[in-house]
Formats: C-alpha cells, structure tokens, sequence
C-alpha cells in the first residue's frame, strides 16, 4: 500500500512538472500587480507577468505604471486611454515591434518613458509633442532608418526633452529633432557614427554632457565634438580621447556652424524666451493668487460690517420706547379735535 502511494506521488509529480516544461501550466497564474507608492506617486508593478497587453483593469489614477519584462508586441490606440495621469512609463525588456498611431497621445502628463530593448525601428513622433515630456529612453532598438520619419517630423517640437538615450541603435548619425535648448545630456554609444555631422550639435545649446563612447566617429570629429564642449564649458568626459592632435587646416575647428552658428542663437533665444515666459506666468499666478485673497479679504471685511451694522440696528430697536395707544380713546364721547392719549409700554 505504502509503495503504491508512493509511485502515484511519483508519476503525479512527473506529470506536474512536464506540464510546467511545456507551457500547459502557466506558474505565473496567481501572479497579480502590485500596488503602492514612490515619492507620493501612486505605482502600479506590473513587472515580469508575461504579460501580452497593457492591463485595461488597473486603477485609473496610477502615475507610475511598470509594465516591464513582459511580452508585449504591440502598442494600440487605445492601451493608455485610461491611464491619463501616468507620468512615468515603462516598457523596456518587452517585445514591441509597432505602436499605432495616438497610443501616446492622452499622455499629457507623461514626464519619462523608457521603450528600452524592444523591436522598435523608430521613435513614436507623437512623443515629441507632449507637453511635459523630460526623459526619453530608446536605447537598444534598430533605428538606423529613424532619418526617414524625423525628415516629416514637425519643428520646433513641444517637448521639453532634458534627457535622451540613442544608445546601441545602429545610428549613424545622431537624430535631428530641430532645436532643443533644455537638452542637457545625449547619449548615443554604442552607434556607429560613420556619419556623425557637427552641424546638429548647434540645435543643443545647453548641452553639458555627450556620451559618444564605442563610436566609430573620425578623429576630426572627435576633437571638434572636443572644441565644442569646451566652447560650452561642459566636460568630454565620455568623447573618446583623441590620439592626436590635428592641424586646423587639415580639421577646422567650424565654431561658425555650432557655437556661433544662427541656430545656436536661435536656440539661445528659444531658451530664453521659455524663461521669461515661466517667470510671467509665475508672477501671473502670484498676482493672480494675491488678487483673489484680496478679494475674500475684502468681502470678509464687507460681511463682518454687514453683521455688525445689524446687530447694532437690533440692540438700537430693542433699546427704544415702545407706545401703545391708550384706553382712554376708545371711549365713544372723545371729542373729534381732542388730542389722543399714548401710554408708554
């Protein structure tokens, strides 16, 4: 009996685990999003759930939404529809070859999104027009024919994009994406670079930081990119060291098509007129703030005067005399000219 038990173990064993090897028996199945918060933002983790599409079923006011390590292959129009308040996106280690055209679009408050190691061949043009977006992380996907759709592209973008990672994306050139004066940190290695035009480098004047590192950018290239980020007091901390220096004639140092170039200034400019505007709209919004107690004040001070005129109109009637006409008049043998008799109550 004892052996019969134990060989039924066995076998149930054996057929339990060659279910999981062939997929029959998902191991994740009980596996659920996890729910919480990072920084007063509410997160939902929806990570490494072998996930096929988005979740339509998770809380509607999430703002940062980790849907990475799953396998989705598609992004559609209507994946983020509900989930307007995201403000930090991620979907790297995924499958993504394609994303319809709108998928992004309800994502006003979208700040960063990370499509990282996927099978993007380009970058969804829509993201370079929402409005808040900072960080942007494409790394690792093919976008060598990125060129083609950024030549439709429509500039000045919206996005004020601080941060952006190309890296590892078989670029031969870094993106063209017109000016961007909050652009602060770009990085593009692991790129070929054959291509690499310093002209684009004028559209960045607040560039402090390029990591160009195993690149196949020329000599020249590297020590103009080097010339160029001294010019802007950044660091070259991640240009590859140049082997030697070359003559000016042989490399010009072209300061007339970066740093002193009209694009340069336009961006400057470009950059500037942002500033202003911030700083006019903050001190609407102060005068506006200051506007509206002022007017509260004002009906407070209207309302206590109001209450306290009232009440004194109150005391003052209940102070006064009160005069009751007098018995005497009602007798039927006054005299018509005979002058009426008033008791005080």
């Amino acid at each position: 009996m004892e052996l019969r038990c134990l060989l039924l173990n066995i076998v149930f064993i054996s057929v339990v685990n060659a279910m999981l090897a062939f997929g029959f028996v998902n191991q994740d199945e009980g596996r659920r999003c996890t729910y919480g918060r990072i920084e007063k933002l509410m997160r939902i983790r929806c990570h490494d759930m072998d996930l096929k599409e988005v979740p339509q079923n998770l809380k509607s006011s999430v703002e940062v939404l980790d849907l990475s390590y799953n396998r989705i292959r598609k992004l559609r129009s209507g994946s983020f529809q509900r989930y307007t308040d995201v403000k930090f996106l991620m979907l790297y280690e995924n499958m993504i070859l394609s994303v319809e055209p709108g998928t992004f679009e309800p994502l006003t408050a979208l700040q960063e999104v990370d499509l990282s190691n996927n099978g993007l061949t380009t970058i969804p043009m829509e993201l370079f027009q929402l409005p808040k977006l900072r960080n942007l992380y494409m790394d690792s996907n093919d976008l060598r024919e990125l060129h083609q759709d950024l030549a439709l592209l429509e500039t000045p973008i919206r996005a004020p994009i601080e941060y952006l990672n190309v890296a590892n994306c078989e670029l031969h050139d870094i993106p063209d994406l017109g000016i961007l004066p909050n652009l602060w940190q770009l990085n593009a290695s692991s790129n070929p670079l054959s291509n690499f035009d310093m002209n684009k480098l004028g559209n960045l004047c607040h560039l402090r930081v390029i990591d160009l590192t195993k690149t196949q950018i020329s000599p020249c290239s590297c020590q103009q990119v080097t010339n160029h980020l001294s010019a802007l007091g950044a660091s070259p901390q991640f240009v590859p060291v140049c082997m030697e220096a070359l003559d000016s004639n042989a490399c010009p140092l072209n300061y007339n098509r970066t740093v002193d170039s009209p694009t340069f200034h336009s961006c400057l400019t470009s950059a500037e007129l942002a500033e202003t505007r911030g700083f006019w709209l903050f001190a609407a919004g102060c005068f506006g703030g200051s506007l509206l107690v002022l007017l509260v004040f004002c009906y407070c001070i209207h309302r206590w005067r109001k209450k306290r005129r009232n009440r004194r109109l109150s005391q003052a009637a209940q102070n006064r005399k009160h005069f009751v006409i007098s018995p005497r008049n009602a007798t039927n043998n006054r005299l018509e000219d005979q002058p009426l008799h008033c008791d005080t109550a």
